[in-house]
């Protein structure tokens, strides 16, 4: 029988679900978080997980391209469920290779029709059926006019606060990065994209002309998110609790040098 993984923080929402798939010959398991999910994916093998895209932690976006980017479980369908369905939200789900996505408060009209699909799609292979061939990937191999090369990021290594600066882009793969993160700068990269995403929904909504950058302020560090041109954004770790005006200073000269890169 199918295996379906649900994903929420929500005891509730998990329960609902549940006894929605249950009638359907469905093999439900449940987690309380993406990185639970992850976790469990390894073991429970799902042939389809559901998860809510608002959850402490790692949002159903995050949780979506991490497993798009595993080769084992990457051809798994993720269906997102989220309370708000509008063109942002829709936007960032087919970014992060969502199947579908459906709307809270959801009924069995609502969601059924989607597992039918998602699991007719991506049926698991046949146990006689040959393994098919992948491609070997690609590395990510920036050119100048994608990215800033590494040696237009480490000046800002020169400045004592700065303890990291990495390039990423909206599908939260590292381009360059120096210096050295406390934390794997993957997950720096994840939680980046997600922000940068999050933080120009909203500006779409007030109304903005744009996002030009994020300032995260905690007590003894600071991150500091700026947007360069296309879709990638300059993320630096900060050893204060603020941005120093030196350092925002460079952030404005590496801005202008990107944009002169792919003029």
């Amino acid at each position: 029988m199918p295996k379906v993984l649900v994903v929420d923080d929500s005891v509730s929402v998990r329960k609902a679900l549940e006894r929605i798939l249950a009638p359907r010959s469905l093999v439900v398991s449940s987690a309380n978080s993406a990185e639970q999910a992850l976790e469990q994916i390894t073991h429970d093998k799902p042939d389809l997980i559901i998860a809510d895209v608002i959850m402490p932690g790692l949002s159903g976006f995050d949780l979506c391209e991490l497993i798009r980017k595993n080769p084992v479980y990457g051809h798994v369908p993720v269906i997102l469920i989220s309370g708000i369905v509008d063109a942002a939200v829709l936007r960032q789900a087919e970014e992060a290779g969502a199947f579908s996505v459906v709307r809270k408060p959801f009924t069995p009209e609502d969601l059924l029709p989607r597992v039918d699909a998602a699991l007719a799609k991506f049926a698991p292979m046949a146990p006689d059926a040959p393994e098919p061939v992948k491609p070997a990937p690609v590395p990510l191999e920036p050119t100048p006019r994608e990215a800033l090369p590494e040696e237009y990021l480490r000046p800002f290594l020169e400045k004592p606060e700065v303890e990291a600066a990495l390039l990423v882009n909206r599908k939260a793969e590292i381009l360059s990065q120096v210096g050295q993160a406390l934390v794997d700068p993957s997950v720096i990269a994840t939680y980046a994209r997600t922000l940068a995403s999050i933080a120009g929904a909203l500006g779409e909504h007030l109304g903005g002309v744009g996002l030009q950058g994020v300032s995260l302020e905690y007590q003894g560090r600071n991150v500091f998110l700026a947007k360069l041109s296309g879709d990638n954004f300059l993320v630096l770790i900060i050893n204060s609790a603020t941005t120093p005006g030196t350092v925002r200073y460079m952030v404005q000269k590496a801005v202008s040098q990107a944009q002169s890169l792919r003029a």
